[in-house]
């Protein structure tokens, strides 16, 4: 298991030697910076990694929307055992009974002089902000140190202190003990763990109609609970393709449990749900879908409830809430095969023509339109749509029949036989 140490050079240094002291599961590699505005530039070499550890919470609020999601994170927290070691190496006549603190919530300042037994008249601590520089942080100190010149400024931040005692103002620096970078290494390595197990956690997948969407296709109420019916069958085949089972079913909705690996499976990693497209191809009204991940059931069922409800509001999507609150949207991608915005009457009509999926049609769209040309081969096309050449001739032929594709000339490549270039015409009048 291999850790990447992210902080000031002369804090990973001061946890490194404290991690020596202990036997621990793994190999931390150290990144370390001298200034904070370094972070930008050090992050994106960080490879290769089980998780990020974070030498203090002020550089990982700084870097936490840079750092790949998939990557477990973590942060080692300053907490009480520092307070504690600070307040005990002072004459009880030396305790500040006023404080500027930073890195460290003043609840857990109160709760130290509480088991100590030590007077406290006030706690200013620093909120914590992606916005706030080393200069604001500071600045906060002085603040109250000018308000109240008893305070004692206790700041976790190397760069804080230097900055303070250049400007002589009294300051004491706190720093790690054993004890909070074991919690610290400890948190990241079950972090990891539970990543590495996460696959296996349920899933819960909630299904409902769109109903300004819906297309009433009888008015008679038996027709159209036929309809539902025929509509929930359908769906038995998306159960099975999640290897799932239902545990509710409604007029509306469609309640299955499957699993996080069988999801991520099915999207292809989030990149798409075709789901989506059958539905609209075959009934004619869209879905929204809630995806919950969770460690028991119910929590992933708490969480689908509330991915649907976020779906809604958008419909005719996809949300995904995981254990940690993160909410992916599947076909929001940026990088997506295809989008659910090229889904239109146009290439639903084209799909009918030529007897390929609309889901097909839509990226055969989207590679035409990265390309920036309407000729390809049938390999370019398989290689496209991670298909067989010989589902890539089959889709070619079936274009061609349709009238949308003609031939247009040969590609000899470097190696192998000469290939037909076919021009897709999507446009072409016999499309009329």
């Amino acid at each position: 298991m291999n850790i990447a140490l992210v902080g000031v050079d002369k804090r990973t240094v001061e946890i490194l030697n404290l991690t020596k002291l202990m036997s621990l599961p793994i190999e931390i590699t150290a990144y370390p910076y001298s200034v904070y505005t370094e972070l930008k530039e050090i992050i994106p070499t960080i490879k290769n990694v089980d998780g990020i550890l974070f030498a203090g919470n002020f550089p990982y609020v700084l870097s936490v929307n840079e750092i790949d999601k998939s990557i477990p994170t973590a942060f080692l927290e300053f907490d009480e055992t520092g307070i504690m070691k600070l307040m005990a190496s002072l004459p009880f006549h030396q305790v500040p009974k006023a404080i500027s603190i930073d890195s460290v919530q003043g609840a857990v300042v109160k709760h130290v002089y509480r088991e100590l037994n030590f007077p406290l008249t006030e706690v200013s601590a620093v909120q914590r902000s992606k916005s706030l520089t080393v200069e604001d942080i500071a600045k906060f100190h002085i603040y109250n140190y000018r308000k109240n010149p008893e305070t004692s400024i206790l700041t976790c931040l190397f760069s804080v202190n230097k900055y303070l005692e250049d400007q002589n103002y009294p300051c004491t620096l706190i720093n790690h003990t054993y004890f909070s970078v074991l919690k610290g290494v400890n948190k990241i390595i079950n972090a990891i763990n539970f990543k590495n197990s996460s696959g296996n956690h349920p899933a819960v997948v909630i299904i409902k109609i769109d109903k300004c969407e819906k297309k009433k296709p009888e008015q008679n109420e038996f027709r159209s609970q036929r309809f539902l019916y025929k509509y929930f069958d359908y769906l038995l085949d998306f159960q099975e393709q999640l290897q799932s089972f239902v545990f509710n079913r409604g007029s509306e909705n469609y309640y299955l449990i499957s699993t996080r690996n069988l999801i991520e499976e099915y999207t292809n990693n989030y990149q798409d749900f075709p789901l989506l497209y059958d539905v609209f191809v075959k009934f004619g009204f869209t879905i929204s879908v809630g995806i919950g991940y969770g460690m028991n059931p119910i929590n992933a069922f708490t969480n689908a409830t509330e991915a649907l409800e976020i779906a809604i509001k958008t419909g005719n999507t996809v949300k995904v809430l995981t254990e940690s609150g993160q909410v992916i949207s599947p076909v929001d991608q940026k990088d997506s095969t295809y989008n659910i915005k090229k889904f239109d009457e146009k290439i639903i009509r084209f799909s009918e023509k030529s007897g390929i999926t609309a889901e097909n049609i839509s990226k055969i769209f989207t590679i035409l339109e990265r390309q920036g040309s309407n000729h390809l081969t049938a390999y370019d096309l398989s290689k496209a749509l991670g298909t067989t050449t010989r589902s890539g001739n089959r889709l070619i032929g079936k274009l061609f029949q349709a009238g949308y594709a003609k031939e247009s000339g040969i590609e000899q490549p470097a190696k192998g036989r000469p290939r037909r270039v076919y021009e897709l015409q999507f446009e072409s009048p016999l499309d009329c």
